[in-house]
């Protein structure tokens, strides 16, 4: 192969000749260097992977705390509406009062006291005081339970 040069344009052009080939341009004989090569795109999967992996507990952790505001969310209901049955009955029940409900929903437990001053004398007459507890086994079999506890005049 025999190396020439020839002026193209204003510029010095290198063009090679080949036996049979005729006059082969320099430039072309260079290697196309855009794009991704196979190494470079197999690191980033690798690099990609070991992300997603990272990320993984992330999930497990946000569907647990899912569940858990879940739960809050319907026991913060069931103790609502607990309170807010007596808050709007216009008899209340003889004290102490004590009641006792199983399986609301099918995994809550919800226990509701009522007292007045002949029961609790640091209320006033005139004045109930009532405590709601709800209990419940979450799905990882723990033990959890939330109270609420309000003063209704008579």
């Amino acid at each position: 192969m025999e190396l020439s040069t020839r002026l193209q344009g204003g510029r010095h052009v290198k063009q090679a000749k080949c036996k049979g080939a005729g006059i082969v341009n320099k430039n072309r004989l260079k290697l196309n260097h855009n794009g991704f090569g196979l190494m470079e795109v197999m690191i980033s999967m690798i690099v990609l992977a070991i992300g997603l992996l990272g990320l993984a507990p992330m999930i497990t952790l946000s569907i647990h705390g899912n569940c858990i505001s879940r739960d809050n969310t319907v026991v913060s209901e069931l103790l609502r509406q607990k309170v807010e049955q007596f808050e709007g009955t216009t008899a209340m029940p003889a004290m102490p009062y004590q009641e006792y409900e199983e399986g609301l929903d099918d995994i809550y437990n919800r226990t509701t006291y009522i007292s007045d001053n002949t029961c609790d004398s640091l209320v006033p007459a005139g004045i109930y005081h009532i405590r709601v507890r709800v209990n419940w086994v979450d799905k990882r079999n723990v033990g959890r339970s939330m109270s609420y506890a309000t003063y209704i005049c008579d």
